[in-house]
């Protein structure tokens, strides 16, 4: 049974008392690294000529925050291998801390912006071609974190660390059936626009998720409404193209 309040701790003890945003690696990444690789002699590891975040018993960790397509070269290396878990942390809620140069909090406000699995879809769309390989998975963490800024002079501020607080989900997706949960109540077939207007998000998040779906042979064309494509489900998890 993994324990977040552990990896919290571990992480602070790793950072040895340093101020925010005055180390490598960064609050979030080393915390949810220890949530998910426990022992530290599991980290930082060479596998394929390249640095593994961690690896155990159930194969290689990448955690990654952002710029996911950045991970290929080492995933063309790990899957021959071994499983690998890459995962990616969403923030919802998020608080944001505004700070001075001495790490003193100026004003702490909720951000009105709440991320998901669908949010973060800009993400994986960059490494939807690895979903073939069955060595491959991603895990989506909803994180509720503080993230620490300190002003740099007017209206723009510098970004010093994301600090998790708590552990709210893990969510896996391997095969088309996991992206298939992810499809609201909508009746078919249905456009583009419909699908963006119940999901609530931008219709570009929902194009990378709809190509994604399509590709899973979860969903398929179902003719036209005007100039604009219809879709509907095929009730069908293999992958498709």
């Amino acid at each position: 049974m993994r324990d977040f309040d552990a990896a919290l701790k571990a992480a602070e003890r790793d950072m040895g008392g340093k101020g925010i945003g005055t180390i490598g690696e960064k609050t979030l990444h080393l915390a949810l690294k220890y949530y998910f690789a426990p022992d530290p002699e599991t980290h930082e590891r060479p596998v394929g000529g390249f640095i593994a975040d961690a690896v155990t018993e159930e194969g290689v960790f990448e955690i990654q925050t952002r710029g996911l397509s950045r991970l290929k070269p080492k995933l063309d290396a790990f899957l021959p291998l071994c499983p690998v878990t890459v995962v990616h942390p969403v923030a919802d809620p998020k608080w944001v801390c505004c700070v001075d140069e001495y790490g003193e909090i100026l004003s702490r406000r909720k951000s009105p912006k709440h991320e998901s699995v669908i949010t973060a879809m800009r993400e994986i769309y960059t490494l939807r071609d690895y979903f073939a390989n069955p060595n491959f998975q991603i895990c989506i963490c909803t994180v509720e974190l503080t993230e620490f800024v300190v002003r740099t002079g007017g209206r723009k501020r510098l970004k010093l660390d994301r600090v998790p607080l708590t552990l709210r989900a893990e969510q896996y997706f391997r095969c088309g059936a996991d992206f298939a949960a992810l499809l609201p109540p909508i009746r078919e077939p249905f456009t583009i626009p419909e699908l963006t207007e119940a999901l609530h998000v931008p219709e570009m998040l929902v194009r990378m998720f709809v190509s994604i779906l399509v590709r899973f042979g979860i969903l398929a064309e179902a003719g036209k409404s005007g100039r604009m494509k219809l879709w509907r489900r095929t009730d069908s998890d293999t992958i498709g193209g």
